[in-house]
This record gives structure tokens, C-alpha cells and sequence, in this order.
């Protein structure tokens, strides 16, 4: 299953190819990066001629080669975080806890990025730990704690969401001053996030009721309606009798809040002595 199963570790070859890696994926951002700024110039000249269905593919490879871009940054600075603790890899046979996620991370990208050195790296550093952490750097995402989620966000392959699209779309046409305005998401106030792999909204954290990244489309679909085009709520309908009780399965709204009981008193009925207890006499609680 993986490749160089039964070569041996070699520590100087590996901490030769985590530098070139370094220097090589420092090259494939410039790339990367050339090629954004060219796309988005294109997409600038698609949305000056009202042509937005070729502007929204151009815009989801642009997406995906930002997303790319910046996965490459981040496994950049783990292979610099693996070569300053080196020591461990050096010292410990086993995988030490403080390096683990780095080494199954840049195991687990090697193949998604194109990157020989980095290959050549994944190699040494299944011939040092074995094939069992090889196995259990590429199990299934979902399940595995030992990734970097941030990384495998950026580099694992998934289509760009219709919001993110318009996103894209409007900060283009902001850079290149052009008036656009997609007619599809006109009103929509949501703003995309990059979740982190256990679910939370990376916008609020899940702490905001009324944020829209978190709630369901259909909610926010429902919402909109509920709503006037100014963001005011639009009044409830109050059905007829509603005031004289239960009418057609409505209840009657609850009266307004008078404010707190009046605090409590000590008095005849309130006490002890015979009788005491609440009801006071010989027919209260506690009555004797």
C-alpha cells in the first residue's frame, strides 16, 4: 500500500527533502497566486459585458485555487514546525505526541499536493514510525483526530457553495469597481465561514441564535419571509376572538406581566403557635 515500505530511515536525506519541500511549495504559491490575479481579471471583464454564468465557473476555480493556495501555506509551516523539532523524529522511535498531527498531516497531503519532495518525505517518515501510522494518517477524515483540519479543509476537494460563489463575485467586481449585483441572492445576508472539522461556525462559534451561517436554508427561507425588505418583522395576524379565548385552535395572548408577588409576611396564619402553617387555624397545612 505505501510506497518505500521496506527502505530505511534516513535522517539527513529527510531533513534535506523537508527544506526543498519548503522551497518548492514557496514556488507553487507564486504560481498559484499569478494565476488568482489573472482570473480575476478575466472574471473583472465577464461582469463588465453581463456575462455571469461564465464569470460563476471561472469564480469556483478561483475558489478552489485560493483554497489550494492557502493549504499550501499552512503545510509550508508545518514542515518548518517539523524541521525545528526534528529532535523528536531523531530521538524517539515511537511518534511523540508534540509532532504526531504534523507527521500524519504532511503523510496524509503528500499525494494532493505536487510536490516529489514531499512524497519523498512521506516515505522516510513511514520507513521511521511503520506502516501503521501511515494507515491511520490517511483513514477516513471524519473520524480522524490526528489531522490538521484546517489543512485538510483547504486541500481536500468540495464544490464551492452558490454563497460563496456571489462572494467571490462581489469582491472581484468591489476590486475592479464595477457595479454588479446578482439578482439570485439579492437580500441575503449571509456570510460564508471556513467551519472547522467538528461542525462549529467559525463565524459565531454556535453562540448566535440568528446567525446565518448556522441556520438551515429552509429556516432561512422562512425567515425572509417574515421579514420586511428593510430587515423590520412583519406584525402577526391576530385571528378573530382571539381576545375571548381558544378560537380555531389559537389561544388567547397571556396578560401583561404585573411584576413580582408581593414579598412574604409574617401574620396570624403565617406563623407557628397552634394552627400554624399556611391556611392559618385549624383547617391550614400544618394545622394541629
Amino acid at each position: 500500500m505505501f510506497s518505500g515500505l521496506f527502505s530505511s530511515f534516513d535522517k539527513a536525506k529527510t531533513k534535506s527533502q523537508l527544506k526543498l519541500s519548503m522551497q518548492r511549495i514557496g514556488l507553487m504559491r507564486n504560481k498559484k497566486m499569478q494565476k488568482v490575479e489573472g482570473d480575476k481579471r478575466s472574471i473583472a471583464q465577464l461582469l463588465k459585458t453581463s456575462k455571469d454564468e461564465p464569470a460563476r465557473i471561472k469564480a469556483e476555480h478561483l475558489i478552489k485555487d485560493v483554497s489550494t493556495m492557502e493549504g499550501l501555506e499552512m503545510l509550508q509551516q508545518l514542515c518548518d514546525l517539523l524541521l525545528a523539532r526534528f529532535t523528536l523524529v531523531e530521538t524517539e522511535k515511537q511518534c511523540d505526541p508534540d509532532i504526531k498531527e504534523i507527521v500524519c498531516t504532511i503523510i496524509w497531503a503528500a499525494p494532493r499536493c505536487e510536490v516529489s519532495e514531499l512524497q519523498e518525505v512521506k516515505k522516510q517518515l513511514i520507513a521511521r514510525y511503520g506502516t501503521k501510522l501511515g494507515e491511520e494518517a490517511t483513514k477516513d477524515v471524519k473520524d480522524n483526530e490526528w489531522l490538521n483540519p484546517r489543512v485538510v479543509f483547504k486541500l481536500m476537494y468540495r464544490r464551492p457553495t452558490d454563497v460563496e460563489i456571489n462572494q467571490c463575485l462581489k469582491s472581484v467586481a468591489n476590486e475592479f469597481n464595477i457595479e454588479w449585483t446578482d439578482e439570485v441572492m439579492e437580500g441575503y445576508n449571509g456570510i460564508p465561514t471556513v467551519p472547522d472539522m467538528s461542525g462549529i461556525c467559525a463565524k459565531c462559534g454556535g453562540d448566535d441564535p440568528n446567525c446565518s451561517v448556522c441556520i438551515p436554508a429552509e429556516v432561512l427561507a422562512n425567515r425572509k419571509q417574515q421579514y420586511t425588505p428593510s430587515g423590520e418583522p412583519l406584525p402577526h395576524p391576530t385571528p378573530p376572538g382571539a381576545a375571548q379565548g381558544r378560537v380555531d385552535g389559537w389561544s388567547a395572548p397571556p396578560p401583561p406581566f404585573q411584576g413580582p408577588p408581593p414579598p412574604f409576611q409574617e401574620g396570624p396564619g403565617n406563623g407557628g403557635g397552634a394552627g400554624g402553617g399556611y391556611g392559618g387555624g385549624d383547617g391550614g397545612f400544618g394545622g394541629e
